[in-house]
């Protein structure tokens, strides 16, 4: 931040030498007047000493009478609104910090973590019912963690278990699992995007359609009332149209 009582000192102690100006704009804006007053004094031309010494002068009574919110504007507002861009970015990681979630001690002790170690070695080598193990021993440890559904998700999508899979990516968004993007590329969750239901997935939030249990039992008649209302909700929001409404109520009804 300059100081105009700084500035003025400069001017009329030092302006003849641009010590103002190096002082204000950078040594760029002084040089030039540094420059003039060495040539004149070596080539003796005392009038252009004159001339600088009295623009000096004029420059710190202009400088001595400006009101001080004009001279912070002109010479601080850079400074300012760096300042201020500094405390913005600040105050934003900050309060990405403290929305963070705590560490569990459950999670922290619980033993998970040498699972989910253990079972993505194993899933990288392709060893998908050894990986699945792993993982559910990781899950019976810390059920909420984001990581260990968002891996089940992965495994049951490799096997092609798209309800179980469907459950398990649900369950980590709802853990904190943000990252979309990665569920749009990542291979291991291919399978699930190539289901029919995956857009409506997303539409809904990252909801599953049907419980894996009703799945896997063959027995979707209990929830034939909730599908009809989800689906309900879903063309309201304009996620279906008209004609996949249509279909999907078809569909439901054989």
């Amino acid at each position: 931040m300059k100081n105009r009582f700084v500035a003025v000192f400069f001017a009329f102690f030092g302006g003849i030498v641009g010590l103002h100006k190096m002082y204000l704009r950078g040594w760029n804006a002084g040089s030039g007047r540094l420059v003039f007053f060495f040539l004149a004094i070596f080539l003796r031309w005392p009038m252009v000493l004159g001339i600088l010494a009295v623009i000096a002068i004029l420059e710190g009574i202009l400088l001595a009478t400006m009101e001080p919110e004009t001279f912070d504007k002109k010479y601080n507002s850079g400074e300012t609104s760096t300042s201020s861009r500094h405390q913005e970015r600040a105050e934003r990681r900050a309060s990405r910090r403290s929305s963070r979630r705590a560490p569990r001690p459950a999670a922290m002790f619980s033993g998970a973590g040498k699972f989910i170690k253990s079972g993505m070695k194993k899933f990288r080598n392709y060893d998908l019912k050894g990986a699945l193990a792993d993982f559910l021993q990781a899950e019976q440890r810390d059920p909420r963690s984001a990581t260990v559904h968002f891996n089940l998700a992965c495994t049951y999508s490799m096997l092609e278990d798209a309800a179980k899979g469907f459950h398990h990516l649900s369950l980590a968004f709802d853990n904190g699992f943000r990252d979309e993007e990665k569920v749009r590329t990542h291979d291991s969750l291919a399978y699930l995007r190539i289901q029919p239901e995956f857009p409506e997935f997303v539409a809904s939030g990252y909801r599953p359609v049907t419980s894996p249990k009703a799945l896997d039992s063959g027995d979707t008649g209990g929830n034939l009332l909730e599908e009809l209302r989800r689906l309900g909700e879903l063309r309201e929001k304009g996620a279906l149209s008209a004609e996949e409404f249509d279909e999907r109520k078809r569909n439901l009804f054989g």
